[in-house]
């Protein structure tokens, strides 16, 4: 993965700011990779979480910093994660996977991206995980013959989302909490995208603000500052009185 440059800090918050968390997780992979978009799409979630880790260790370093509302008694709680102790990064890529139920046999693939995409366009959670679920079948055979994805009965279609958790388990990483002030105990779900859209937004915000001291006090334009290391320009801004 290649390091932003300011100016590429700008331009990644800018085509993000307004696309959702699946489509902005792609766009900042891609922003610092080799990779197309569309091949990214392409990953298992498992997969694109831990590349957005390692995307977060190298940008921002190792911690994650967040806080959760304590469902009970509604304490607000402060906690820190470690990239490297959740083992977020390095996470395999699941290959075909295979599952027997009812006399039907089925290859199926780990969801990717593109898969979630597609569901969140669903109007109701129980259509978005059955097309999550048909999707992800490459083939249905009983006894030799080829069945059509649109005639297994609602009882496979359950066993094939379990089926899919079981293998890519970094797919959905959960943080358990326990609140201080009455002791519940509950489960967050780990965002990574979350996590580092908030850090690149708030470098981006920041930059924008160093140009516009700068571009005010120097005249310069926004290309010509945002070249500038970051040591230089917090030199100017000292003297331009920030």
């Amino acid at each position: 993965m290649r390091p932003l440059s300011a100016s590429a800090v700008i331009e990644v918050w800018e085509r993000g700011v307004g696309q959702p968390a699946i489509e902005r997780g792609l766009t900042l992979l891609a922003a610092c990779g080799e990779d197309r978009e569309d091949d990214l799409a392409s990953l298992s979630i498992g997969r694109r979480e831990a590349r957005l880790a390692e995307l977060h260790q190298r940008l921002f370093g190792d911690a994650l910093h967040a806080y959760a509302e304590c469902p009970e008694c509604r304490e607000r709680l402060e906690y820190s994660l470690s990239i490297r102790d959740l083992e977020m990064t390095g996470a395999p890529d699941s290959g075909e996977l295979s599952l027997s139920s009812g006399g039907i046999g089925l290859r199926l693939r780990p969801p990717n991206s593109a898969d979630l995409i597609a569901a969140g366009r669903c109007e109701t959670l129980e259509a978005a995980r059955d097309l999550l679920a048909r999707r992800c079948i490459l083939a249905a055979e009983e006894q030799g013959r080829a069945v059509p994805v649109e005639m297994l009965p609602g009882s496979i279609v359950e066993g094939i989302a379990e089926r899919l958790r079981e293998a890519d388990p970094r797919a959905e990483t959960l943080i358990r909490l326990t609140c201080a002030a009455c002791r519940c105990q509950w489960q967050v779900a780990l965002d990574m995208e979350r996590f580092l859209w908030a850090k690149v937004a708030a470098l981006a915000k920041r930059l924008m603000r160093e140009v516009h001291v700068l571009a005010r006090a120097y005249g310069w334009r926004e290309a010509d500052i945002l070249a500038l290391s970051a040591a230089r320009r917090r030199f100017y801004l000292e003297m331009a009185g920030l």
